[in-house]
């Protein structure tokens, strides 16, 4: 499956998988921050392969986590952003040490 068969952007599609992943883990009983923050490195994977954008997926996954949570309740979005502390600074890193490194003079 790819982004044209969910008919959008891969900001669609971000927002989309995570979101998915966290209503999934409310039906089943599931850890909710647990899951959430499973389907964000997930999609941060997915970009570090493809060479995209890690630290903008990363934002927009981590917003639409804490969305996601904001439908379920304030417990929800409190689980979930002590679950995703450092993602966002996290890809940061990531994105640096895959630039490539200046030529020394």
């Amino acid at each position: 499956m790819g982004v044209s068969d969910v008919g959008g952007d891969v900001t669609t599609v971000v927002r989309s998988t995570v979101k998915g992943a966290i209503e999934g883990a409310v039906e089943v009983g599931a850890d909710v921050a647990m899951v959430a923050r499973r389907a964000i490195d997930g999609v941060i994977e997915a970009t570090k392969e493809v060479g995209g954008n890690i630290e903008e997926v990363a934002k927009i996954a981590v917003t639409g986590a804490i969305d996601a949570a904001a439908e379920i309740g304030n417990t929800a979005v409190k689980a979930v952003k002590e679950m995703l502390v450092g993602v966002i600074e996290g890809a940061k890193e990531v994105t640096s040490s895959a630039l490539p490194m200046a030529k020394a003079a």
